[in-house]
């Protein structure tokens, strides 16, 4: 306990005798300003100079300014001031000790008038001065890895065109396809008509007749852009080729003999389309499993409705 109170004793006595006198010169040289003896109390502010106590500096600058007649004889000692402002400015940013390095500078105390220095720390005065931003911390985020495209094939059905095949694949956001349908009919005419069962040109000493048998022809081959609206709903739309030939048959009754009669086709050139075909379709996806439902239409004249089901995989 002994050599604990003699080790206190070490450790903090020197520090508190240290304080006293620092506080001890400051205190004589306010009363030394009450009593307007400058002279004196820039004696005793000379002590705290030598520790470049800030307070000691502070009213040497002031006995400055109030008194010229002293000025010639503080010359020596304002310099010591200017060094250590110029110390604490320098090392540890304090505006305080700026502030008045930046007086100095302006009015030649200590030192030479010189207006661009006194610029110069009244910019850094300012920097120090200006709120600091926050930063907000955004942690990093690992990139995402790309989803990978998924490829699906399916069965595609229309009512003119019920054998089909569409396939395709679909990336993140976008992917494609491509689709071929037909009725499996390709059958052949050998005249033409229009749309009221007229013959445009038929042979001569024949004789005509419509019956009520008609079929069509179709083919079409479409590609096009799909688009991942939801995880579960996709569209598609395209363009491609497509031909419908409507076939209208007749009988052929010979007149010069009415026993021979034969059976032929002829195509409706009214309603019979060959050009461009569009499509629109919406995919619904339940797992790997999607159905399909929409139109496309031929040379914007004629239309025809799709279905279709399919897997992805």
């Amino acid at each position: 306990m002994k050599r604990l109170w003699i080790l206190i004793l070490f450790v903090v006595l020197p520090g508190y005798i240290m304080a006293q006198q620092y506080t001890e010169y400051n205190k004589k040289g306010d009363e030394a300003m009450k009593r307007q003896d400058y002279r004196n109390a820039t004696m005793w502010y000379e002590e705290g100079v030598m520790q470049c106590d800030s307070y000691s500096i502070e009213q040497l600058t002031t006995i400055w300014k109030l008194n010229k007649k002293m000025r010639p004889s503080m010359r020596s000692l304002m310099s010591k001031c200017f060094d250590c402002l110029r110390d604490k400015a320098t090392i540890d940013s304090d505006s305080t000790a700026i502030s008045q390095l930046i007086l100095y500078y302006k009015e030649g105390i200590g030192t030479l008038a010189n207006e661009e220095r006194a610029r110069s720390w009244s910019n850094r005065l300012e920097e120090l001065r200006r709120p600091v931003e926050s930063i907000t911390y955004i942690p990093h985020q690992e990139k995402k890895p790309r989803e990978p495209m998924k490829f699906f094939v399916g069965y595609a059905f229309s009512i003119e065109a019920p054998y089909g095949l569409t396939v395709g694949g679909v990336g993140e956001r976008f992917g494609w396809y491509a689709r071929f349908r037909t009725n499996m009919s390709f059958d052949n005419y050998t005249d033409k008509c229009k749309g009221t069962d007229e013959f445009i040109s038929y042979p001569e000493n024949t004789a005509l007749k419509f019956t009520n048998k008609k079929k069509v022809n179709c083919l079409t081959a479409s590609a096009g852009l799909v688009v991942k609206c939801t995880p579960w709903l996709y569209t598609s739309v395209g363009l491609g080729y497509g031909k419908r030939e409507l076939l209208c048959e007749y009988n052929a009754t010979s007149w010069d003999d009415i026993n021979i009669k034969n059976t032929y086709w002829a195509k409706n050139i009214d309603h019979s389309y060959e050009g461009v075909i569009a499509d629109l379709d919406f995919m619904v996806k339940f797992g790997s499993i999607f159905v399909s439902a929409g139109c496309n239409t031929l040379n914007f004249k004629y239309v025809d409705l799709n279905a279709g089901l399919g897997l992805f995989f």
